[in-house]
């Protein structure tokens, strides 16, 4: 657990995955970044399915939804899930924690590695919200994008997962270009450049604060401004957002929490000769 001023911040993680890593790290030369993201006999690199618990003033935010695990056999060979990889319902229930304590769910983007969990399939088939008494926040600009069956990230969405929110009246869709204040220390920011609508997370309490920004910096190896992943459908709107944020971060010493990070998924940026470096921190 990681106190950032009054709030506090516990780490659940939802298995690991594997992608291609000349995806996930776009025109930067394999051999620098095979140093920090050994890659397999395939080319892929591991990454984790980390989702936060944001507790403030008696209230419960779940940031992400992980990768959910409606994955047939062609998926999980494709991304080398592990079938006892841990889940994110495993880890909330270690914390001792019910999918109905949740009380909002704030989705970074709907690819489907951050929101396989936001609904399940009951006994019917039916999909239904996986967090009964959350409100589930998304991006206005996200939502859109999501429903783009030509659009070029159009393989990264599945409907289903997502869908029923809406249809259960318990979504709430974002507005805003800028930080948007969601109440007990939490803030969304509006960042685009991963997609339109891609959402990064600050927490300010009492002085302190820390920095989740989502898929702008998925690994800690992206702590750099310019490592970018062929995935980013705005590239140059994620280096713009990274050097704001992370410069901050940096600056502040605030706490950066990694959303695909397995080794250290929380750190400090610290600054070592030309190089910065993240500094792990216990959460």
């Amino acid at each position: 657990m990681l106190r950032i001023g009054e709030v506090e911040v516990a780490l659940v993680s939802d298995g690991v995955f594997r992608l291609d890593g000349g995806g996930v790290f776009g025109v930067v030369p394999r051999t620098l970044w095979a140093r920090e993201a050994p890659p397999d006999e395939l080319n892929r690199v591991p990454l984790a399915g980390n989702c936060y618990v944001v507790s403030s003033g008696g209230r419960r935010t779940l940031i992400d939804a992980g990768l959910g695990r409606d994955w047939d056999a062609k998926w999980r060979e494709m991304y080398a899930l592990e079938p006892g990889a841990p889940t994110l319902f495993e880890g909330l229930a270690r914390l001792a924690l019910d999918p109905a304590d949740i009380d909002r769910v704030l989705l970074t983007h709907l690819h489907f590695d951050h929101c396989g969990w936001a609904t399940r399939a009951g006994p019917d088939g039916a999909r239904r919200p996986s967090f009964p008494n959350a409100e589930y926040l998304v991006h206005r600009f996200e939502w859109e994008d999501a429903h783009d069956r030509e659009g070029r990230a159009a393989a990264s969405y599945i409907d289903g997962f997502y869908d029923p929110l809406k249809a259960a009246g318990q979504l709430r869709l974002l507005e805003g270009a800028d930080e948007i204040a969601l109440g007990g220390g939490l803030c969304a920011l509006v960042t685009g450049g991963h997609t339109r609508g891609h959402l990064a997370w600050r927490i300010d309490s009492g002085g302190h604060h820390a920095l989740g920004p989502a898929d702008l910096a998925p690994l800690a190896a992206h702590r750099r401004a310019r490592w970018i992943p062929a995935y980013d459908l705005y590239p140059v709107e994620t280096l713009a957002a990274k050097r704001r944020l992370l410069n901050a971060a940096e600056s502040g010493g605030w706490a950066v929490l990694l959303s695909h990070e397995p080794d250290r998924p929380a750190g400090r940026l610290v600054r070592r000769g030309k190089d910065l470096d993240l500094e792990p921190i216990e959460i």
